[in-house]
């Protein structure tokens, strides 16, 4: 009975754990949206891009801040079991990684230097204080950059060459595993 109690507390306080950490990483996620909400004003004031793309990446940026609201307000508000929180947790890892393809495809492929948004992912993940999460993380932005990098090369062809597609390619996938790793390892001293 007691060793029935404790492991209800002990499961109990992770759900609590990560509930705090989930609020916290999705206050930071709103400074991530003012950065980026203030790049596009610049890059509009200064007619960097054309106004299909400013309506493109205020439309994207709008879809990842209602994620990153709906996440905040149910961690906040009703998420006590630990479950519900790693599904929310995983939420608001797809929608940065779809964030992350968008700007990569949008700022032309493999010449992106957007590509650092795919550690925003993974970082999120490990809160979770998993190795698979971290992991899966990383996976999936590897996927998704490299299936972002390659459609964005086959549809506008001529804009680089096939070997410097792979060799970007295959270094942030590689890039992003070995963070993956160092990210684990600082998760699992602390």
């Amino acid at each position: 009975m007691l060793m029935l109690e404790y492991s209800h507390m002990i499961k109990n306080n992770s759900a609590q754990h990560l509930r705090s950490s989930l609020r916290k990483i999705t206050s930071t996620h709103y400074l991530l949206v003012i950065a980026l909400a203030i790049q596009i004003i610049v890059y509009d004031a200064g007619r960097l891009i054309t106004p299909t793309t400013v309506l493109q990446r205020w439309t994207a940026l709008s879809l990842l801040t209602s994620v990153i609201t709906f996440v905040w307000y149910v961690s906040r508000n009703q998420a006590t079991k630990l479950d519900v929180l790693k599904r929310l947790t995983a939420t608001l890892v797809l929608a940065d990684i779809a964030y992350a393809s968008f700007s990569v495809y949008a700022q032309r492929g493999m010449a992106s230097r957007a590509v650092i948004l795919f550690l925003v992912p993974i970082i999120t993940a490990a809160i979770i204080g998993r190795k698979s999460a971290i992991f899966g993380a990383a996976a999936l932005s590897v996927s998704a950059y490299v299936t972002t990098a390659v459609a964005y090369f086959v549809l506008n062809f001529n804009e680089g060459y096939k070997i410097e597609l792979y060799g970007e390619v295959g270094f942030y996938a590689v890039l992003f595993v070995i963070l993956s790793s160092m990210i684990w390892t600082v998760c699992k001293k602390a």
